[in-house]
């Protein structure tokens, strides 16, 4: 797209300017045009690229790109950070995207970049470029030079970008999976860690519950006590993975219908039929462990029906979870950005407390350390040690920005100054915070794990 000289600044100061005012760089890569727009058209996947943004969100209800479209990129520098709104110019599919950031109050400058894509021999060229169409004073832009040495010249960011694209496409990104026990592991840029410790942990207690429930005598008050604390954070977490799955599977079907992947659409409805039928098991333990752990000597007719229904759900589960991990999984690698996948797990664990009844294990006096007293040392339990650190660096960060954000009452924990504790959580989650909770927690989640299992 070529600016109108109405739309240029300083036109006189492009030979003296600091900043190069345009440029473009190209290279091929190995994928029809088609397919790599759908990529580029996806601004939620800028950060997997760019060695910039940190994060593009579109705005109001927008989610896929059309022209007149919003988004913000969120960018960072060294230790400066910015946001800048930025509007859709073209979007042709298989052809070209192109956008512009907008001029405000604080920042005159405007640019548009674009993505034009030709196919060429081995897949397709793709040509990013930039046009400043309205620019900063000679001062400002030594100014901003200065701060941000790159935007002297942003060509050989551009090529980077190209070449993280291509490494992404192309699938030579993988992040670093841990390996516990899971059917099969989904290579792609989006670490999976947190929902493969999950189905390791569910299908731990599932099988320990089956084989609990028929060995534990009617009349161990305590034991039955143990065992439905024990049901009842299995059932959080199960209810968790309901939330995470609400976020995912509408955004997988909609890539995949955007993909011409039918395949993937199919997997999806599945996944999310299959899931659904565990909620009225999950609803009848529960039912069962209540009647169960409310008489003072329970019958053996309640016992058996327990013991069926934690059985049939075991085996339920194990066979979801299979699935999941060959076939859901690897299509969540193909289809969907990590900024979009972070996003629906950071909202599953934000809503976990809605899901973990008082029947849990005891809360400690700070109501935002229920969550993470509770979650980790589950989460930890028989893991492999050389796994153990990647497990609680993965899901440190997220349970920490949950917990820190929810109190007992639902609402959002102060920060000291005012507003909220989001940003405290982000330096406060992760492996060694994670690490010290695990310690502090661990021995009375031991005491309940022997208590609980004493009769196996």
């Amino acid at each position: 797209m070529t600016a109108t000289s109405a739309e240029r600044r300083h036109p006189s100061d492009a030979g003296t300017s600091p900043m190069r005012r345009e440029g473009s760089v190209s290279r091929v890569i190995a994928a029809d045009p088609l397919r790599l727009y759908h990529w580029v058209s996806d601004i939620t996947r800028t950060p997997e690229w760019s060695p910039e943004t940190r994060r593009c969100t579109w705005a109001g209800n927008v989610r896929t790109a059309r022209a007149g479209a919003r988004f913000a990129g969120v960018n960072r520098f060294a230790l400066l950070r910015w946001t800048r709104q930025c509007e859709v110019v073209v979007a042709e599919p298989g052809r070209e995207l192109s956008f512009r950031t907008l001029p405000d109050a604080k920042v005159a400058d405007s640019t548009v970049w674009t993505f034009r894509l030709e196919p060429a021999p081995g897949g397709t060229r793709v040509t990013h470029a930039y046009e400043m169409v309205a620019h900063l004073t000679p001062g400002q832009e030594r100014l901003a030079t200065l701060l941000i040495p790159p935007h002297r010249d942003r060509r050989p960011d551009m090529a980077r970008s190209l070449d993280r694209l291509a490494d992404a496409v192309e699938g030579r990104t993988h992040a670093r999976q841990a390996r516990l026990g899971q059917t099969h592991t989904a290579e792609g840029p989006i670490d999976l860690t947190g929902v493969y410790a999950l189905h390791r942990a569910l299908r731990r207690d599932l099988d320990l519950l089956a084989r609990a429930v028929p060995a534990t005598p009617p009349g161990d008050a305590e034991a039955w006590a143990a065992l439905a604390r024990r049901w009842h954070v299995c059932a959080a977490v199960l209810r968790h993975r309901t939330a995470g799955a609400d976020a995912v599977l509408p955004l997988l079907l909609e890539r995949a219908d955007a993909a011409g992947d039918p395949a993937a659409r199919e997997a999806a409805e599945r996944a999310r039929t299959e899931r659904d039928h565990l909620t009225p098991m999950i609803d009848a333990c529960t039912a069962a462990f209540r009647a169960l752990t409310s008489e003072p000597i329970p019958g053996a007719g309640i016992r058996e029906r327990l013991a069926a229904e934690v059985a049939g759900l075991r085996d339920a589960l194990v066979e979801l979870l299979a699935y999941e991990e060959s076939t859901v999984l690897p299509l969540v690698q193909r289809h969907l950005s990590v900024a979009s996948w972070q996003e629906a797990e950071q909202a599953a664990w934000q809503a976990f407390d809605r899901f973990g009844p008082a029947v849990t294990l005891p809360r400690p006096a700070l109501p935002w350390l229920a969550l993470p007293s509770l979650v980790l040392p589950w989460l930890a339990q028989d893991t492999p040690r050389d796994e153990l650190g990647h497990v609680l660096a993965h899901t440190g960060g997220p349970i920490a920005r949950a917990a820190l954000n929810r109190n007992g009452s639902g609402r959002a924990v102060p920060a000291p100054g005012g507003g909220s504790m989001t940003g405290a959580a982000l330096t406060w989650g992760g492996g060694p915070i994670a690490r010290v909770l695990l310690a502090l927690a661990r021995r009375r989640f031991e005491r309940e794990h022997q208590v609980a299992f004493r009769w196996l």
